[in-house]
């Protein structure tokens, strides 16, 4: 319903050298006007902006925010990717992924690893750090005496 369309209903899109608004309107599908919010996808202007899953579910991110809480709408839109600026043919440049590089389950293993590196570094640091006797008892001459100060 988006591509191929003559007629596009683009009412409320917006775009300059450094900011971009896309703004669709389906009146046949909706029929009363349903407004979702996307302020997270965001990127380099040179790059598209790619996510598996733009959605209004919070199991799938929650990208789309819903103007009006609650809503009576849910949408998810799968393998979605959109480009504003320097779109050269009919092809998208190198896309921005919306997926972080750091899972919750790297900084985990991640912050795990340092506190273990630590603990290895703090007992290295003691082992090398003991002192052995430097006077030891000869048989042959008197016997050494330690005298206890209090």
């Amino acid at each position: 319903m988006t591509f191929g369309v003559q007629d596009l209903n683009l009412t409320g899109s917006f775009w300059n050298d450094s900011f971009a608004r896309l703004s669709l309107t389906y009146e046949q599908l909706f029929g009363t006007t349903v407004t979702f919010n996307v302020s997270q996808v965001m990127g380099p202007s040179i790059y598209s902006f790619h996510c598996q899953y733009v959605s209004s579910l919070s199991k799938n991110g929650n990208l789309l925010v819903p103007r009006t809480q609650p809503s009576l709408w849910q949408m998810t839109i799968q393998d979605f990717q959109i480009q504003a600026f320097n779109v050269v043919g009919e092809q998208f440049s190198y896309a921005s992924d919306c997926a972080g590089f750091f899972s919750p389950g790297i900084w985990m293993g991640l912050l795990t690893s340092l506190f273990m590196l630590f603990i290895f570094t703090y007992g290295l640091h003691m082992i090398l750090s003991l002192k052995t006797m430097d006077r030891f008892d000869d048989h042959k001459g008197p016997a050494i005496t330690l005298t206890q100060i209090v």
